[in-house]
């Protein structure tokens, strides 16, 4: 048998430890849901020294951007009103992007502002060709420019259609890929733009066009947000180039509101959720879908429906995106946030638009699958499960009055290109979420299994104390019996053995 101060030892240690399994049972229990709250509400909150906030400024995995490019097959035929203008979809061409935030200024009101610096690298691994691959498209440069002076007078009008006939006279364009997307190309309207007030404000001022040129490296194209961090307005866009309204749209559609499309409010509602897209230059609405499953954990899927494609048929309060003039829906008019240019973004191959738009061309094929757009999010903290981001930039081609190119042109929402993004929750992350999902199963097991073992345990020690307790009592009762009655006594005594009788009882009782 081990030493007494051995076993008050180990009683001792089994007793603290069911005491402490116990009371963290019982609390767990009793206090999990806010236990739970305060957990998550301590992690969503961005400061300078937080583990969120080393994740939201430099993310750590890359991500893929893919490119596909519309290349048109028939551009001769332009003018022929019984040919539709036809396409055969190259890509994916694949580009890493890295992103950081930069130049943070922390205020006073639980916000933060900040600038976004973008990188991109091409990754020839994973595209079908090279970036010097070239790509037959429409003259977005010339079109934006006769788009613009649609309404002047004959003889301005002419007078740039001369001016086309010398440096441009072709509708369409062959470039690269690397030209239309980050590198750019040279265009001559592009150089005598600063020279012609009229033609300013249909062209870019840069010295060169390409979709994406001056972002690559660069902190100040995205512009300037200012989001909120503490738990209330987390992730929230207060404000963007220091104002709360943009100058593109009116009314309503003029605020700037939602995500910054990393952070969404906790406790979704099977409803709708929205983000602010700098690209777009608007509010960005998308519609509960339905519930899902990612990796085991349960989420809730929202995707570009009436809310974000509708241009107020179905959803009036979208009528104030149109700028002036409403288009079928499927088509977001970005004219007013891309330097005037007839600029429209639609999901690829116009999947969820109006047919007319499918119908105006050929070689496109709408797919649910590959052109969708949604966010998956768990509804309890609003982490992203799977993103896929896909849009399509199309220009608007219209028949201009005393432009010889363009006199004949049919109207047209011509594809140039699409781009996605998709990204999907990693293993590494996904069980702490799969157990934060899934808490309110869990913490009432851990809890119980706790206090059970507690219990348990409480319930040996006093079993032992109980047994050590009576082991001694009767350890004094034996050695008082053998001092009153020796070994070697053999006579018969009566008084005795009434003893010996009164001392069993005493043992047994």
């Amino acid at each position: 048998m081990r030493p007494l101060s051995q076993r008050f030892a180990r009683n001792a240690c089994f007793g603290l430890l069911g005491t402490l399994l116990f009371t963290s049972g019982v609390l767990v229990l009793l206090l999990w849901s806010w236990l739970f709250d305060i957990l998550i509400a301590s992690m969503l909150v961005l400061k300078p020294d937080s583990q969120t906030f080393d994740l939201w400024r430099k993310p750590p995995i890359p991500l893929a951007l893919d490119f596909y490019f519309f290349n048109w097959t028939n551009p001769e035929e332009i003018n022929d009103p019984s040919k539709k203008p036809r396409f055969v979809e190259i890509g994916p061409y694949r580009f890493r992007e890295l992103r950081e935030k930069v130049n943070f200024i922390w205020n006073q009101n639980d916000t933060v502002t900040y600038q976004q610096l973008r990188r991109w690298n091409f990754d020839e691994e994973n595209s079908v060709g090279r970036v010097t691959d070239s790509i037959t498209t429409l003259n977005a440069v010339t079109m934006s420019a006769a788009h613009h002076i649609k309404d002047w007078n004959y003889f301005l009008k002419r007078g740039f259609s001369h001016t086309l006939a010398a440096v441009s006279p072709d509708v369409h364009i062959i470039r690269t890929v690397g030209e239309l997307l980050f590198d750019g190309y040279d265009d001559p309207l592009v150089d005598i733009a600063s020279t012609f007030p009229f033609l300013s404000a249909g062209i870019p001022s840069f010295d060169k066009f390409g979709w994406f040129y001056t972002r690559n490296n660069s902190y100040t194209f995205d512009g300037i947000f200012n989001i909120g961090t503490a738990n209330g307005d987390f992730g929230q866009v207060k404000s963007w180039n220091y104002e709360n309204e943009t100058k593109f749209y009116s009314g309503e559609c003029a605020k700037v509101h939602g995500s910054a499309a990393e952070f969404y409010p906790r406790n979704l509602e099977r409803d709708y959720i929205g983000f602010f897209s700098p690209d777009m230059c608007r509010y960005v609405k998308l519609d509960y879908e339905k519930d899902t499953t990612i990796k085991g954990i349960n989420g809730y899927k929202f995707s570009a429906q009436a809310g974000m494609l509708d241009n107020g048929t179905l959803r009036p309060e979208n009528e104030c995106y149109c700028n002036g003039e409403c288009v079928p829906s499927g088509m977001l008019n970005v004219s007013s946030c891309r330097y005037g240019t007839p600029a429209f973004v639609s999901l690829p191959h116009f999947y969820g638009a109006d047919p007319i738009y499918v119908n105006m061309v050929e070689g496109l094929h709408p797919e649910k699958e590959r052109h969708e757009t949604f966010i998956t999010l768990e509804p309890k903290t609003a982490a992203p499960l799977e993103v896929s981001v896909r849009l399509q930039l199309n220009i608007r081609t219209l028949p201009v009055d005393s432009i010889t190119l363009y006199e004949e042109i049919p109207e047209i929402f011509f594809p140039m290109l699409w781009f996605e993004q998709s990204v999907r929750l990693p293993n590494s992350l996904s069980w702490g979420i799969w157990i934060v999902a899934n808490a309110n199963i869990i913490c009432p097991i851990v809890g119980s299994v706790m206090t059970i073992l507690g219990t348990s345990l409480l319930a040996y020690v006093t079993g032992q104390l109980v047994t050590e307790a009576i082991h001694q009592r009767k350890q004094k009762i034996h050695k008082l019996y053998k001092e009153e009655v020796p070994l070697t006594q053999s006579t018969y005594d009566p008084t005795m053995f009434k003893r010996k009788l009164s001392y069993l009882d005493i043992i047994y009782s």
